[in-house]
């Protein structure tokens, strides 16, 4: 079977797999006769950094993961992954599918706008729909994936139209309207940090572990 790219994880079956976002701003303080002063400089662009660790494995399938970490090169690959504690939407924790929100609604979105100030337009969504804050968001365009935080509840309309402040600032130079919104197991994509791939070889199971740093273009 031939591998392609960008890759699932091998399965979910996890004790961590936290998708943080960091935000790339440093703090200097100063004293001055008013007290300190603190200044704040933003060195890079928002991105979002993943840390993910299976559950104590045999033999087999710890095999299974470490052919899977080899395979993406150092990072010369990519992959895509969920936060596990924010897969779904948080408005409806009885649905196991989309189909449970509305029949036949598929867990997408079609983007009518992208805002500057992280307006993201939506439309085509179940009449009514919930967006809660610290829902995740994911945007795929073709080979590109963008992956935002919701930072407020807003609902839609009884078309399922809504606009939707999101976090970091959408990426307004790589995704257009032709865009597809994600809500349901949104994905980020991720090049693997190497460095931070821990795996044993004891006589007892253990687990493995890494991080991983958000990308944009999928290779």
């Amino acid at each position: 079977m031939t591998i392609t790219y960008p890759r699932q994880l091998p399965d979910y079956r996890l004790q961590e797999g936290t998708i943080r976002l960091e935000e790339g701003v440093t703090y200097a303080g100063s004293g001055r006769n008013r007290g300190p002063v603190m200044n704040r400089t933003r060195t890079i662009e928002p991105a979002w950094r993943g840390r993910f660790g299976t559950i104590i494995l045999e033999r087999n399938p710890k095999m299974i993961w470490s052919a899977w970490g080899k395979s993406l090169k150092g990072g010369m690959k990519t992959f895509v992954a969920w936060d596990i504690e924010r897969p779904t939407p948080i408005a409806y924790p009885d649905a196991a599918a989309p189909e449970d929100i509305e029949s036949g609604w598929n867990g997408t979105a079609t983007v009518t706008s992208l805002g500057l100030s992280g307006a993201l337009g939506l439309s085509g969504l179940p009449a009514n729909y919930q967006l809660k804050a610290g829902d995740r968001i994911g945007l795929r365009q073709t080979t590109r994936y963008g992956y935002y935080e919701v930072l407020e509840d807003v609902t839609a309309n009884g078309s399922g139209v809504v606009t939707v402040t999101v976090t970091p600032f959408l990426h307004t130079t790589v995704f257009t309207t032709a865009a597809v919104a994600w809500l349901w197991r949104p994905v980020c994509l991720f090049v693997i940090d190497w460095q931070t791939w821990t795996e044993q070889t004891l006589v007892k199971p253990t687990p493995i572990s890494f991080e991983a740093n958000q990308t944009i273009e999928a290779v």
